[in-house]
């Protein structure tokens, strides 16, 4: 009998078992299971591609993603055919503002993302393998006839897309030397890509030849471990025209990661990565360039300087004559401002502000200027700071007691936003006690604020990095609202934000299932540190009984952020709501870790929030399980080796061996394991030759003989951040003690469920939903909290 048959017949036999104290624990009418293939068939609006409002605010336009199109993340495919995996089954819809009459533009066919509006209003551009080639090229709409077209037969990148000023021509990337027969300079060999050498192997041999360094003196013993290789990422830069559908290359073979025209229209800056900064680290360094369009005439105004993995927190001045970035990344400690002048090439810091003790947990954004261009607003340690775009030092304009400025609301172009009054600006903040945002109008004089917003959602869950769009006429923002039980939808409100309005819902059909509560818990660590989690209740939750409860797990993460997330996880498979429809509780923990006892502090964080679910009266104590994905799979694996507690585990896309995970490589040679063992989430803060001893600690590999928690290990066989033999070594190793142990390994699956196949996810879901089912509603678990609930 399989496990699914299993989990029917026990579940049936559990159900018999229970008597009459306890029928009133049976499912309400109103709390139906939500059905899988409802969870994943969810139009969600496009992953990291904001709204686009025609400059004019006459038409809006959008981009959904239908999960069962979507293709599995695939960086080498991405990069030959330009269509990055979160641009994969994909739609733009147009909306006309003034009537509402809303439009799929591309009817699902092909993959269609990246709306960009020209200046005179009239023409839509977006990015599409629609003709069938698949590859991305650019397709335009004019809005005035109706007529939608390929703009060009040119394969593109599709990352960026920029309009010129005039409306004739639009900026793009393409792999180098994609425009014209005749190439630019040749690409600097990749330092990552084995070498196949000619001269001494075999005719016909299939050899891949590895080298640590070059002949040369200054080459060798250099020590080296990129987590990836850079040089992938050359491209040019071209100009398309949009009535010829030529091309003209602005810049040449360069590693760009961002780019942005000058207010002027005359210039182009953008981010180009070096190096990583040192072995073992994941910080990158970039230079910022500017090209005069008219010359295509490179000019480095920085270099060597921290950005975040994007490099794209940098803005130009209103007058096209000075550039602003903001220093971010995974080693930075100051996150100053710099400000460089395009006349005499010299970055300035200008804030100068003290090494921060504890790196902030969002991102750098760009900096703000005011609209005269003198001055760069940007948010440090929850307040808002202005620097002069000519000093040296900063100044606190205010912050918000009990809250934390996270964003600064910005008008398009990165200016300030001030509606209706010079000396305010609007803000987005977060309460991280209560664990919601909140929209608020600070005074940038004397730092007084007035709560506009604060509902208990969240504004950054749809839209991270560019949630607002402020209307070009400084009158109204569009932005993304959700909460735990309801997903998102898209906003217009003027300045007051008293009344807003709800433009686009996706999926009003969630609202037909009852879906559950959620609740904030507060606890100690072993240590005595406070913690807090975000509790799902179970959707037809009754005060006084008690649910079988799932632990969602990752490690060094402050998870009762997710509060107000729809499904608190994140979408389709990884939905909770999946659970809480179906009489689950699910606790995301807060689990800060430290230098060298991950596993030990996993224990001292989860298991006490665990005792705190149970103490309530809602968890019981005898259907406790656990799952997380990649660090989650990590955490789940040390915590049921530190534990018996646990009925029922599964880990996804993890590893439980620091070892192992340091020394993956991938086909080109880069190394992604060294970096995020040494200084990043592995937290060993150095070598294995340095620590053998904590190494070893920290693995759970090494603690299989303790566990007693039956595992469900799942993995995709393409993984390549956490390679599938770290899988198959935790499968070999439980099944030769003798644990109850199953693996899932997903053919032709990367990384995340959340990028597998729409078929490989409705099986993970189900596969899932059984496991937990077998093992926490089984009548052995459900007599055991029988006895529970009448000793109680």
């Amino acid at each position: 009998m399989n496990r699914y048959a299993q989990s029917l017949v026990l579940s049936v036999a559990a159900l018999a078992s229970l008597n009459a104290a306890d029928s009133k624990e049976a499912r309400s009418p109103d709390a139906e299971p939500w059905p899988v293939e409802e969870a994943l068939t969810m139009r969600r609006f496009g992953e990291g591609i904001p709204i686009a409002l025609s400059p004019k605010g006459r038409w809006l336009a959008y981009v959904t993603r239908d999960n069962q199109r979507m293709k599995s993340s695939d960086p080498e495919l991405s990069r030959k055919t330009g269509v990055p995996f979160w641009g994969t089954g994909t739609d733009v819809w147009v909306r006309n503002l003034a009537t509402g009459e809303t439009k799929n533009l591309t009817g699902g066919q092909g993959d269609n993302w990246l709306p960009a509006w020209s200046r005179d209003d009239r023409y839509l551009a977006f990015l599409s393998n629609r003709d069938g080639s698949g590859h991305a090229r650019v397709w335009v709409l004019d809005v005035e006839t109706g007529e939608l077209r390929r703009v060009s037969e040119i394969a593109v990148l599709g990352h960026e897309i920029e309009w010129t000023h005039d409306s004739r021509s639009l900026l793009v990337t393409t792999l180098p030397g994609e425009v014209s027969a005749t190439p630019g300079p040749p690409a600097p060999p990749s330092t990552m890509k084995p070498k196949n050498r000619a001269d001494d192997s075999v005719p016909g041999s299939t050899v891949l030849l590895y080298k640590t360094n070059d002949s040369s003196d200054s080459e060798k013993n250099k020590q080296k471990s990129d987590p990836r290789d850079l040089s992938e990422d050359s491209r040019d830069l071209v100009a398309i025209d949009l009535a010829r559908g030529s091309a003209t290359p602005i810049v040449r073979n360069k590693k760009i990661f961002s780019y942005s025209l000058s207010p002027d229209g005359l210039h182009l800056a953008y981010t180009a990565p070096q190096r990583f900064e040192r072995p073992g680290s994941q910080q990158l360094v970039f230079d910022l360039v500017s090209t005069e369009l008219t010359t295509a005439q490179d000019r480095v105004l920085a270099s060597g300087i921290r950005l975040d993995y994007d490099g794209a927190a940098f803005s130009w001045s209103p007058d096209s004559q000075r550039i602003g970035f903001h220093a971010g990344g995974m080693d930075e400690r100051n996150y100053d401002c710099y400000v460089v002048s395009l006349a005499d090439g010299m970055p300035r810091n200008v804030s100068n502000l003290p090494v921060l003790r504890i790196a902030p947990r969002q991102k750098s954004d760009a900096p703000v200027w005011d609209r005269a261009g003198e001055a760069v607003f940007f948010c440090r340690e929850g307040a808002v700071w202005r620097a002069s775009a000519t000093g040296s030092s900063a100044g606190s304009l205010g912050s918000i007691p009990d809250r934390q400025i996270t964003q600064i609301v910005a008008s398009p172009a990165n200016v300030l936003w001030a509606p209706g009054d010079t000396d305010s600006t609007i803000v987005l903040t977060h309460d991280d006690r209560e664990k919601q945002d909140g929209i608020y109008k600070i005074n940038l004089s004397n730092g007084q604020s007035i709560k506009l917003l604060e509902n208990g959602e969240c504004y950054t869950c749809a839209q991270l990095f560019r949630p607002f769009t402020v209307t070009g006429d400084g009158q109204h923002v569009l932005y993304f609202a959700e909460d735990a039980q309801h997903d998102e939808s898209l906003r217009i409100s003027d300045a007051t934000f008293h009344r807003p309005k709800v433009l686009v819902e996706l999926n009003e059909r969630l609202g037909s299932y009852k879906t559950g509560a959620v609740r904030l818990l507060h606890w100690l660590s072993n240590d005595g540190d406070e913690l807090r989690g975000a509790l799902l209740l179970p959707a037809d939750y009754k005060e006084g009984l008690r649910y079988p409860l799932i632990v969602w797990v990752y490690g060094g993460s402050l998870l009762s952020n997710n509060l107000d997330h729809f499904g608190l996880a994140s979408d389709g498979p990884f939905n909770m709501q999946l659970l809480a429809t179906r009489g689950y509780a699910v606790l995301l923990p807060d689990a800060p870790l430290r230098l060298a006892t991950p596993m030990l502090d996993l224990a001292k964080t989860v298991l006490p929030g665990v005792d705190k679910a149970i103490q309530l009266g809602i968890a019981d104590p005898h259907r406790l399980g656990i799952m997380g994905h990649s660090y989650g799979g990590y955490s789940t694996l040390a915590l049921i080796a530190e534990t018996t507690r646990f009925r029922a585990a599964i880990e996804i896309g993890g590893f439980g061996n620091l070892l192992g995970l340091y020394g993956e490589m991938n086909r080109n040679g880069a190394t992604f394991g060294v970096p995020v063992v040494e200084l990043g989430q592995g937290l060993m803060g150095g070598t294995p030759w340095e620590f053998r001893s904590r190494y070893i600690e920290n693995s759970p590999i090494f603690y299989l003989d303790k566990v007693e928690t039956p595992l469900l290990i799942v993995h995709g066989s393409n993984d390549t951040f956490v390679p599938p033999f770290l899988a198959d070594e935790l499968f070999v190793g439980l099944r030769r003690l003798g644990k109850e142990v199953e693996y899932a390994n997903y053919q032709g699956e990367a990384h995340s469920p959340l990028d597998w196949s729409f078929q490989n996810q409705m099986d993970f879901c189900h596969r899932m939903l059984a496991w937990f089912d077998l093992h926490l509603k089984c009548a052995r678990c459900e007599g055991a909290a029988h006895l529970t609930r009448l000793a109680e």
